[in-house]
């Protein structure tokens, strides 16, 4: 009967373990929904912050005339970015690395 008795016991810890593993899991996935979300929401400024080789200051109105550039884009061809949230990351990510490789240059050649 005893080794019954530790079957259930064990099955009843087995299960209040399962169910701490499933909410583990659900905090995660929503931890994870919400750091997401503040990429998506403020991916251009961290890239912007990451990259460019400006000021603070700087950067911001760097990332603001882009993203007027943007979005003129984004309407010139809608079919491209509609709903999209990748191809909006690379253009602002190919824009990025322009500005810094026209300043590179520009800087080489004020040297040379």
């Amino acid at each position: 009967m005893s080794n019954k008795s530790a079957k259930i016991d064990n099955l009843a810890k087995l299960r209040m373990e399962k169910s701490k593993l499933q909410s583990y899991c659900t905090y995660q996935e929503k931890l994870i929904g919400y750091k997401l979300e503040y990429l998506r929401e403020n991916y251009s400024e961290l890239l912007s912050d990451a990259v460019l080789p400006y000021s603070k200051s700087q950067n911001n109105d760097v990332n603001n005339l882009l993203d007027s550039v943007n979005n003129i884009i984004v309407r010139m061809v809608p079919s491209a970015f509609e709903g999209k949230f990748l191809p909006k990351i690379m253009l602002k990510l190919i824009e990025i690395l322009m500005i810094q490789t026209f300043k590179k240059t520009r800087n080489e050649k004020g040297k040379g």
